[in-house]
């Protein structure tokens, strides 16, 4: 181990970091040659790797799992639904409607949506909070635009009174 019976502290911490960084680069290096293998494997024996990777993406998607019983015209459908209850300030029949959804059509909602959950998981609740603020965003937009609508509408007949004084 040491040549010297009684090192310092500070000389065995020096002497355990040295080793440390030499056992990393020995890992790199490993790790390094192990790939340059595998590549070498695939461009030889392609068809090999392939059944491999079906195996694995078949093992990934447990058999229990339920599917959404959304299409994206229902989702569609659902989430004007939701807008315009939000719009009459029915915010809370928009969350019980959500709640009463699964957590697969929840799921299903939400990508239609083209929210993103972040690194949270997706649970129920967090979906619930997410599709709620798209809806929120689009109440948000439309009374934009419907602001901007009314005055265009009745903005011009004001307008010119007002330009006709100052000219």
């Amino acid at each position: 181990m040491t040549d010297d019976l009684f090192n310092t502290a500070t000389d065995e911490v020096n002497r355990l970091v040295t080793e440390l960084s030499e056992t990393k680069e020995t890992l790199r290096d490993l790790s390094g040659k192990l790939t340059r293998i595998e590549t070498r494997l695939k461009r030889v024996f392609p068809q090999a790797f392939a059944k491999r990777a079906a195996e694995k993406s078949s093992e990934r998607q447990p058999s229990g799992t339920e599917a959404s019983t959304l299409t994206p015209e229902t989702a569609l459908r659902l989430y004007e639904e939701l807008v315009e209850h939000a719009r009459n300030d029915q915010v809370e029949a928009v969350r019980e409607k959500l709640s009463s959804l699964s957590l697969p059509d929840l799921s299903f909602l939400r990508r239609e949506l083209g929210a993103s959950l972040g690194k949270r998981k997706p649970s129920a609740k967090v979906l619930i909070e997410v599709i709620l603020g798209r809806v929120r965003e689009s109440v948000m937009l439309s009374k934009h635009t419907n602001r901007q609508q009314l005055v265009e509408q009745s903005g011009s007949p004001k307008d010119s009174p007002k330009e006709n004084k100052e000219d």
